[in-house]
Order: structure tokens, then C-alpha cells, then sequence
């Protein structure tokens, strides 16, 4: 079978002239050049090369097939250039994008309600477990640390954020995960691979989480379990209420709708993970309230989470005319003051445990 490899190959001896600097250039011992160009001509049939003056000339088949190899070549590199755009504009289309500000908030967000969120974030010892969507790593900190007896594999799309992830899970010393790059439609597993999948703030940014959950369930063992943390945010209360606050989040909602996503997704996890095949379900919701007496979570949730959110969406909404520059600068402005004297804020998250039957 003509492969790759060979395709390269000739396209390297014709470049550089001779097989010294042709193995130079792919980074191969001759001896290893040398066994591959044997190998193709022995497909072949015919030589591709001969001698003359100690030099290399392509033979009739040689140049046909240098000819047709460089053109095959030149297809799959504009080829992988296009995947590679789609896989960037899919990354795009994540509605919190990957900015430095977003980093900090999700991480904020993380570490503010972490035991709200992970209090049961527990799984045996040597459990392998995957962490779907890891993001910056927010959430692979906290239950990696919980779970110092466990093995995570922590998959992103995003190579960006697995390097902010691995540099965040390196400098606190954890050394039970190991990160990749990985598609969450298309995983790089082995079916039932993973005793525990961990997911947490990934479906409601997909198209078709559905599809998500069936691979999965795939990589997941017989009786393992699935834990899938998601937001709602027509759960969204606070006090002094103000209509144009509940517009600036509704053009969060709207926007994330665009892109492909769900921010009422927390509401329907229970009939997507049984729709997906997962039994014994079982959803908890995790209701944040803050008020002037939680003054920490004043400002790390009310302000540097939700409020930081709708702020970061802001230049996406007023480009798409999803909502005009006064409303949700208006919006924004009245939901700082639910952080002012006597103001409320409410939010509840869902979480969500399934086991995939035998």
C-alpha cells in the first residue's frame, strides 16, 4: 500500500536532491529511508530512481509518480488546513471563549462554590476516571485534589486551555492527571475504558449533547457512573428586580442559543441522561443564595462570576444586534446593585449521576 510516509519521501528527494539530505530533512537514519524506498518500489514493481554520476534521477515512473504524489500532498495540506478552521470556529462558538478574563472567572467561579458543587465529588481509589470538556482546568483542580487515590484523564478541543490547565495542575503539585487533546463526538478510547466520566459545564456549550452522552456511555465500563453539573439560567432571581437586567441575561441566553448551546440545560438532565441510556438517575439541585450576610460570595459570585459573564458577552451581543448598547449596559448596572444594601441573588446549578447497566 502506498502510504503517506512515501508520498513524502519522493517529495523530499526531489526537493533536496539526494537521500542523505532527503533522511535529514524527515528526520530518519538513511538505513530507515533507504528500507522505505525499497519498500515502494517493491509495491511499485519498477525503480523510481537510478544513478548517474553519483547522482539521483527520477526514472519515467519516478516523475509520474513525484508528480502525482506532490499534488496529493498539497491537497491534504489545504485539506488539514480546513479541518483545522472548523475545529477554530467550533472553539469560537464556545460562548466564554478562552481570553485571560474568562480564566479568571472561570476559575473563580470554581474555587467560590466548590463545595457546593463537589462536596460528593468522590470516587474510589484507583478508579480511572474521564473528565470531559476540561477547560482551563477550574474544576480538574478541585477534583483531582479530592481524589488524590484516582487516575484522571482530563480531554479538551482547545490545545490553549489544556496548556493553561497542565500549567495550573503542575504548579499545585497534583500528579494524577494527564491531559488531551481530544473531541468529545469522536473520543480516542477504547469502549468501556473508564470506571467514572466527569462533566461539568460542557453540554449546555454543544449542539447535540445527545450525541455527546451515547460516546460517553461508550467509553464508560458496565456499572460505572456518569456526573454531569450543568447551570440554568432561567433559575436567575435577585433583588431590586429589574426588567433590563433580565434582558442583558436573556441576550446571554440568546446568544448561546446562536452558537449552538442550551443555558436552560440544567432543567433537563434527568430526560437526557435516561433518553442517553443511563439508569438509576438521580439529579440534585444546588442552589446558590447570597445576600449582605455572605459578603465573600458578594463579590466572587454575584460580581466576578454571573456579572463577569454577561459583561463578557457584551461586544458579541451588540455586533449580532441581540440587544442595544443601553440595555445591557443598564443590565449590567442593575445587577451590580443587587450587591449594594438589602440586594439578593439567587442561581441554582443541577447535578446529575447516572450508571451505564451491564
Amino acid at each position: 500500500m502506498i502510504e503517506i510516509r512515501h508520498l513524502k519521501l519522493i517529495d523530499a528527494v526531489a526537493k533536496v536532491g539526494s537521500l542523505k539530505k532527503a533522511a535529514e530533512k524527515l528526520f530518519l537514519t538513511q538505513s530507515a529511508l533507504s528500507h522505505q524506498l525499497k519498500e515502494l518500489e517493491t509495491h511499485l514493481g519498477t525503480q523510481v530512481f537510478y544513478r548517474i554520476n553519483n547522482q539521483l534521477h527520477f526514472t519515467p515512473a519516478g516523475k509520474e509518480f513525484r508528480d502525482a504524489g506532490k499534488a496529493i500532498l498539497e491537497q491534504l495540506g489545504q485539506l488539514e488546513n480546513r479541518v483545522q478552521q472548523i475545529n477554530q470556529d467550533r472553539l469560537k462558538s464556545y460562548i466564554h471563549g478562552y481570553s485571560s478574563e474568562e480564566t479568571q472567572r472561570l476559575n473563580d467561579q470554581a474555587s467560590t462554590i466548590s463545595e457546593l458543587l463537589h462536596r460528593d465529588s468522590k470516587w474510589e481509589d484507583g478508579a480511572l476516571i474521564l473528565e470531559a470538556g476540561c477547560g482551563v482546568g477550574a474544576q480538574t483542580q478541585i477534583i483531582s485534589h479530592k481524589n488524590p487515590g484516582s487516575n484522571f484523564i482530563s480531554v479538551d478541543l482547545s490545545e490553549k486551555s489544556l496548556a493553561q490547565a497542565s500549567q495550573v495542575i503542575r504548579e499545585m503539585n497534583i500528579n494524577n492527571v494527564e491531559f488531551q487533546l481530544a473531541d468529545v463526538f469522536d473520543l480516542p478510547f477504547n469502549d468501556n475504558t473508564f470506571d467514572h466520566i466527569f462533566v461539568c459545564f460542557l453540554l449546555e456549550h454543544v449542539s447535540k449533547p445527545e450525541l455527546a452522552l451515547q460516546e460517553l456511555k461508550r467509553v464508560l465500563k458496565a456499572e460505572g457512573t456518569i456526573t454531569v453539573i450543568e447551570g440554568d439560567h432561567g433559575s436567575t432571581y435577585f433583588y431590586p428586580d429589574s426588567k433590563t437586567a433580565r434582558k442583558a441575561i436573556q441576550a446571554q441566553v440568546t446568544l448561546q442559543k446562536q452558537n449552538g448551546g442550551n443555558a436552560y440545560i440544567g432543567r433537563q438532565l434527568y430526560p437526557m441522561l435516561s433518553d442517553a441510556g443511563f439508569s438509576n438517575v438521580a439529579v440534585s439541585p444546588r442552589q446558590v443564595y447570597v445576600d449582605d450576610s455572605k459578603p465573600e460570595m458578594v463579590d466572587r459570585f454575584i460580581k466576578n462570576t454571573f456579572t463577569a459573564m454577561i459583561k463578557g458577552i457584551k461586544d458579541e451581543a451588540l455586533s449580532k444586534r441581540i440587544i442595544s448598547r443601553d440595555e445591557i449596559e443598564g443590565g449590567i448596572r442593575d445587577l451590580y446593585k443587587t450587591t449594594e444594601g438589602g440586594g439578593t441573588f439567587c442561581y441554582t446549578f443541577f447535578k446529575a449521576i447516572g450508571y451505564k447497566e451491564r
